[in-house]
């Protein structure tokens, strides 16, 4: 049986939403079933995964590996480094190649995976005038791919209301072990992280950015006055010097770190104040462990406290840190145990990477056969 040929396109692959997405759906493919080659376009940053890539059965394609290519050069270069890999079908997962890729023969067959439905998140990126043109562009693109991709059932279904225009759906999954709540190595951890033993730790985990207003969170826990909870902010960003001012004994904020799943696992409760998300791996991640969670109010995030039949988490508008402080004091009154284990089995049910991966190669040979 002849292979399918797939060709990722992505700018790098650094440590961060996109990438990791990637590596799942590679991780968990049919070898047997699909030859698979990556182009990256862009010099890896400092916490590439690239290595990792490197590991798996495939092939990793470097368009630029010590500069940054003018958007000429690098259509050129793309389309030549296509041609050498002659593909069945080409899969882009950022803006980049989204927006070069739709240039390239129509004898490959196009995928995009729409990791955030364009809006809020384009504007604090690039500025208001050119968030919009860069808005306007994804919407145009995206409508022109053979086989758009949501990351969410929710970024589906925004495509929709606001464009009326269809979708398939593939949640995002994660690959993570789901923990098998060894308190002794909770405990452990948390010695080793500076962690105090007795508090419960609310974690936040990503970038320190205005859409995330991790801000919002540190005011919220500055004005709790509750002495027996803390929070931990991991990341970095333009906002962490300015929030790095407002750390103490209960509000910790050890910037970026690579660990962090030992993290989730020394924490209690996931919180998240984002204006937008596709669907956050961090929240996965710390489904894995079982944290019960406290998020804004968007749509990614009820998608995932609607999957469960007993509460899991509660949501708040990200506007009001009342509501937030309200939030916070409803999911300490929670069973721990026994929302803590339904977490993880929610999580087994529906957010797995295998399971996201086969999803993604079912789509790929249905795309071929239409």
């Amino acid at each position: 049986m002849k292979k399918i040929k797939l060709c990722y396109v992505i700018s790098s692959l650094s440590n961060q939403g996109p990438p990791n997405v990637l590596y799942n759906i590679i991780r968990y493919m049919d070898f047997n079933r699909f030859d698979v080659s990556i182009i990256t376009m862009v010099p890896e940053q400092k916490i590439s995964r690239i290595e990792e890539f490197k590991a798996l059965p495939i092939k990793v394609v470097q368009m630029s590996p010590d500069k940054f290519l003018n958007p000429v050069s690098m259509f050129l270069t793309l389309r030549r480094k296509v041609k050498e890999i002659d593909p069945d079908i080409l899969h882009t997962h950022c803006p980049r190649s989204m927006f070069l890729v739709p240039f390239l023969s129509k004898r490959y067959k196009k995928v995009e995976t729409v990791h955030i439905y364009p809006g809020i998140q384009q504007k604090v990126m690039y500025g208001k005038i050119k968030g919009t043109i860069v808005i306007a562009l994804s919407h145009f693109f995206t409508k022109r791919m053979d086989l758009p991709i949501a990351c969410s059932e929710s970024v589906a279904q925004s495509y929709w209301d606001e464009q009326h225009f269809k979708m398939l759906a593939i949640p995002n999954g994660c690959s993570l072990p789901i923990w098998k709540r060894d308190l002794k190595q909770k405990q452990e951890l948390r010695k080793q992280l500076g962690l105090k033993s007795d508090l419960k730790y609310f974690i936040f985990v990503g970038r320190f950015s205005q859409e995330k207003n991790p801000d919002l969170i540190i005011r919220a826990f500055e004005e709790i006055h509750n002495k027996d909870i803390g929070i931990i902010l991991l990341g970095d960003g333009a906002l962490y010097s300015t929030l790095k001012m407002h750390e103490n004994d209960n509000i910790l904020i050890p910037g970026f770190k690579s660990n962090v799943y030992d993290y989730l696992i020394a924490a209690d409760y996931y919180i998240s104040a984002s204006d937008v998300e596709g669907l956050a791996n961090t929240l996965l991640e710390s489904m894995t462990v079982g944290l019960p969670c406290v998020l804004s109010d968007i749509p990614s995030h009820r998608e995932v406290i609607k999957k469960a039949e007993s509460p899991i988490g509660y949501t708040f508008d990200n506007r009001n840190i009342e509501d937030l402080k309200t939030a916070i004091d409803k999911i300490l009154k929670l069973d721990y145990e026994s929302t803590s284990k339904y977490i993880q089995h929610l999580f087994q049910k529906h957010y797995t990477a295998q399971s996201m991966s086969e999803k993604y190669q079912d789509a790929y040979i249905k795309l071929l056969k239409s």
